[in-house]
């Protein structure tokens, strides 16, 4: 597979930030959702945006970092593996464990939550009442952007696109080698 060893060079280069040309590694904070309260409240401005991240591409960079523009501290809540399988009818690349370690090399991510299998909107809706967010981030054309606004309306949030769609960058595309450029 021709991306393989691009998507791994890409990853090796996300893992690092650099800050006035001195590398600065970042970790993002890595937690189990477990339906407790989310301690966001000291941040100003929380941004939410939610997703599976499987074989990371330039269209999830551009998404994350211009997401961390609409605020100050960027939350991910990370499908676990079922939700691929479900929805995207194929396995996982990664794992969710080694999604969300890669993520958390992205500077520009604060914190990662690992979402067990989520049955309805309801969870998703406590979910979004936990982490509290001031910011729903999406990408134009998001199939969920009712329920976001709904979901934000509750919290007192605003649904921001932050991204216009990205061509043919889809993580499935690429697996199945048929990204066009």
């Amino acid at each position: 597979m021709k991306t393989f060893p691009v998507l791994c060079a890409f990853y090796l280069l996300l893992s690092a930030c650099t800050t006035n040309s001195t590398l600065v590694e970042q970790t993002a904070l890595i937690e189990t959702y477990d339906f407790n309260a989310i301690q966001t409240t000291k941040y100003k401005s929380v941004v939410l945006v939610g997703g599976c991240f499987d074989v990371l591409h330039f269209g999830h960079i551009e998404f994350l970092k211009k997401a961390k523009v609409a605020g100050d501290y960027l939350v991910v809540a990370l499908e676990p593996d079922q939700r691929i399988l479900k929805y995207k009818h194929r396995k996982p690349t990664h794992t969710q464990k080694e999604r969300a370690e890669i993520l958390s090399s992205i500077c520009f991510v604060d914190k990662i939550i690992l979402l067990p299998v989520l049955n309805g909107f309801e969870e998703y809706n406590r979910l979004v009442e936990h982490i509290h967010p001031n910011v729903i981030a999406i990408t134009e054309g998001d199939p969920q952007f009712k329920n976001k606004q709904n979901q934000a309306e509750k919290v007192g949030a605003t649904v921001e696109v932050v991204v216009q769609r990205l061509g043919d960058f889809s993580s499935s595309a690429i697996i199945n080698g048929r990204q066009k450029r």
